[in-house]
C-alpha cells in the first residue's frame, strides 16, 4: 500500500513538471511570434456562397465553416460587392481571396444608380444572399411635379377664323384696360396719405382681406396681368393675318416701361418667385422687338435689298469689264500695274562669253542682280535651270476677299485682276430715306431684343419655373403641342398644355409667352388670394368731376 502511494506521488510530480515545461515552451513560442492581433468576433457571417457556373472560377479553395455554428449564424446581404470575412475566430491569419473580375459582357455597377433599378434580374440561387439595392447611393429625386401634375390634353381646335381672332383682340384689349386702371388706382392708394401721389380708393378692401394685406404686390400683379392681356390682344390680330402691325405695337411701349419700372423698383425686396414675373416682362419686350425686326426684314428690307443688290452687281460687272479692256489696251498707268508687266530678259555679260574648252560648268551669275545669264556661248545645257520667279500680283483690298468671287473672270479665264476689283469697288447705289430709316430700326431692334432677352434669362428660366411655378412647368414639359400651335390653348385654361417659348429671332412665340405668363400669374395669385378680373377696382362712370372725385381724375383713362 505504501509502495502504491509513493509511486502515484512520483507520477503526479512528473506530470506537473511536464506541464511546467510545456507552459514555458509555449510562452517562448509566443514571444517568438510576437504580439497577436485582437481575435475576430464570433458573430461574423459565413464565407460567401459558391460561385455560379457562368462566373470565373476562383483560384483559392473555399473554406468550410464549422457545422456546429451553422444554425447560429444569420446571413447578411453583401452591399459593397466584397466577400465577407470568415466567421470562425480560430483562423486569425486567414485572408479571403479577391473577388473574381466580372465577365466582359456584364457592365460594372455604378454607385449612383437609381435605387429602384434591379441590379440582378435572375432569381437568387440556393445558399446565395440576395443583393440589397437600398444600400446604393441614389440620385436626386426627380421633381415631384412631373409625376403628380399632368396637363389635360384638350382636343385640337384647329386654326380659328380671322373673325375669332378679332373678337379675342377686342375682349383682351378690354380686359387689359380694366386691369391697368385697377393696378394704377390700387398702387396709388398704397402711398402714405401725405404723399403727393396718394389717391384713396372709393371702396377700399377689408382690413383682413388679401387685397389689403398685399396691396402693393397685387397692384403690381394687376399691372403685369394687364400687360399680358394687351400683348395677347395685339398678337392675336397679327397672328390671324400673318403680319406685324408696327403702329399698334408702338401703343404698348409706354405702359410696358411703366409696368417694368414698378417691378424694378422692388427688385431688392422681392424673392425669386416675384423676380420671375419681372423676367416675364423682359421676355415680352424682347419677343415684341423680335417680331418687329423679323417682319421688317422679311416684308420690307429683304425685297428692297434684293432689288438694290441686283442693280449694283450689274454695275460692278460693267466697271470690272471696262477696267479689263483698259488694261489690255495698255491705258492703265497706275504704279500697281507696272509690277504686273513681265520682267525683260537680261542681256549677256562679257564675262559669260568663255572659250569652248573652258572648264566652267555652271552658269555665271550677274553679280549685281544674281540672275542667271540667259545667253552662254558654251555648249552647256540650260534646259533644267529654274525659270526666273515673278513677284505675286497684288491683291486689292477695296473689296473683302469673299466678294472677289462675285466678279467675273477675265476674258482669258483667269481670276479677277487687281484693276477689275478696284473698279468694281467704285459701284454705288442710291437708297431713299424710308429704307434707310427701316434699316436703322432693324439694327436697333436686334440690339434691343438681345438686351431684353439677356435680362429675361437672369430671372426666368426653366429651373426657376420648376422650383417656383411647378404647375406651369409641368404643363410645358409634359405637353404634346408644337411651336406652331400657339392658337390651340385657351389662355384662361389652368390645366391645359403649354409650350416653352422658342427663339424670338423667328418672329413667332409671342403667343406662347402670353400663355405662359397668364399661367404664372394664376399660379402665383392662388397663393395670395389674387382674383384677377373679379377683384379689379371698377372704373367710375364718366361724368363731371367735382369735390373729392377730382382726386381720381388722373386715373380716368
Amino acid at each position: 500500500m505504501l509502495s502504491q502511494s509513493s509511486s502515484s506521488s512520483a507520477s503526479s510530480s512528473t506530470s506537473i513538471q511536464k506541464m511546467k515545461k510545456r507552459r514555458e515552451q509555449l510562452l517562448k513560442n509566443l514571444e517568438i511570434l510576437g504580439p497577436l492581433a485582437a481575435p475576430l468576433p464570433p458573430d461574423l457571417p459565413p464565407s460567401p456562397p459558391v460561385s455560379r457556373s457562368n462566373s470565373p472560377t476562383a483560384t483559392a479553395v473555399k473554406r468550410k465553416h464549422d457545422a456546429t455554428q451553422e444554425h447560429d449564424v444569420v446571413k447578411r446581404s453583401r452591399t459593397n460587392g466584397l466577400p465577407e470575412k470568415p466567421s470562425s475566430h480560430h483562423h486569425h491569419h486567414y485572408h479571403p481571396p479577391p473577388p473574381p473580375p466580372p465577365p466582359p459582357s456584364q457592365p460594372l455597377r455604378s454607385s449612383n444608380a437609381v435605387a429602384s433599378f434591379n441590379l440582378r434580374s435572375e432569381p437568387s440561387e440556393d445558399g446565395e444572399v440576395r443583393e440589397d439595392t437600398t444600400a446604393l447611393t441614389p440620385r436626386g429625386p426627380a421633381p415631384a411635379v412631373l409625376s403628380t401634375t399632368v396637363p389635360v390634353r384638350r382636343p385640337r381646335r384647329g386654326r380659328p377664323a380671322p373673325a375669332s381672332f378679332d373678337e379675342m383682340h377686342d375682349i383682351y384689349h378690354k380686359y387689359g384696360r380694366m386691369l391697368k386702371y385697377s393696378g394704377d388706382a390700387r398702387f396709388w392708394s398704397t402711398y402714405p396719405a401725405t404723399h403727393k401721389e396718394y389717391r384713396p380708393l372709393a371702396n377700399p378692401p377689408a382690413p383682413n382681406s388679401p387685397y389689403h394685406k398685399h396691396g402693393g404686390l397685387i397692384a403690381r400683379l394687376e399691372l403685369v396681368d394687364a400687360l399680358v392681356c394687351f400683348t395677347y390682344s395685339l398678337w392675336s390680330k397679327d397672328f390671324s393675318r400673318k403680319s406685324c402691325f408696327r403702329e399698334t405695337w408702338a401703343t404698348i411701349e409706354a405702359f410696358l416701361g411703366w409696368c417694368k419700372n414698378k417691378w424694378i423698383a422692388e427688385l431688392d425686396t422681392i424673392g425669386d418667385r416675384e423676380k420671375a414675373l419681372l423676367g416675364l416682362i423682359w421676355m415680352i419686350e424682347g419677343f415684341i422687338h423680335g417680331r418687329k425686326f423679323f417682319f421688317s426684314a422679311k416684308m420690307v428690307i429683304e425685297p428692297e435689298m434684293e432689288r438694290i443688290w441686283s442693280k449694283m452687281k450689274t454695275e460692278m460687272v460693267t466697271l470690272s469689264r471696262e477696267a479689263e479692256k483698259a488694261e489690255m489696251n495698255g491705258n492703265v498707268g497706275s504704279a500697281s500695274q507696272l509690277s504686273l508687266q513681265p520682267t525683260p530678259p537680261m542681256l549677256p555679260s562679257p564675262a559669260s562669253i568663255a572659250p569652248a574648252n573652258s572648264a566652267n560648268s555652271t552658269p555665271i551669275n550677274n553679280s549685281a542682280s544674281g540672275t542667271p545669264n540667259a545667253n552662254i556661248s558654251s555648249g552647256i545645257n540650260l534646259v533644267n535651270s529654274p525659270a526666273p520667279s515673278r513677284p505675286a500680283p497684288p491683291i486689292s483690298t477695296a473689296l473683302p476677299q469673299h466678294m472677289h468671287g462675285l466678279l467675273p473672270q477675265t476674258l482669258k479665264g483667269q481670276t479677277t485682276s487687281y484693276n477689275m476689283v478696284e473698279a468694281a469697288a467704285k459701284a454705288t447705289a442710291t437708297i431713299g430715306p424710308v429704307l434707310t430709316y427701316t434699316v436703322k430700326e432693324l439694327s436697333g431692334g436686334v440690339m434691343a431684343a438681345g438686351y431684353c432677352m439677356e435680362h429675361a434669362q437672369r430671372t426666368l428660366t426653366l429651373p426657376i419655373l420648376a422650383r417656383h411655378y411647378p404647375t406651369t412647368f409641368a404643363r410645358m414639359m409634359s405637353s404634346s403641342l408644337t411651336a406652331h400651335e400657339e392658337h390651340e390653348p385657351d389662355i384662361e385654361d389652368e390645366e391645359g398644355e403649354l409650350f416653352w417659348p422658342g427663339q424670338c429671332v423667328t418672329g413667332e412665340g409671342l403667343g406662347w409667352v402670353c400663355l405662359m405668363g397668364k399661367a404664372m400669374i394664376k399660379e402665383f395669385g392662388r397663393d395670395i388670394g389674387y382674383l384677377g378680373l373679379a377683384g379689379v377696382v371698377p372704373k367710375p362712370a364718366p361724368g363731371p368731376i367735382t369735390g373729392d372725385s377730382s382726386r381720381h381724375a388722373s386715373v380716368l383713362r
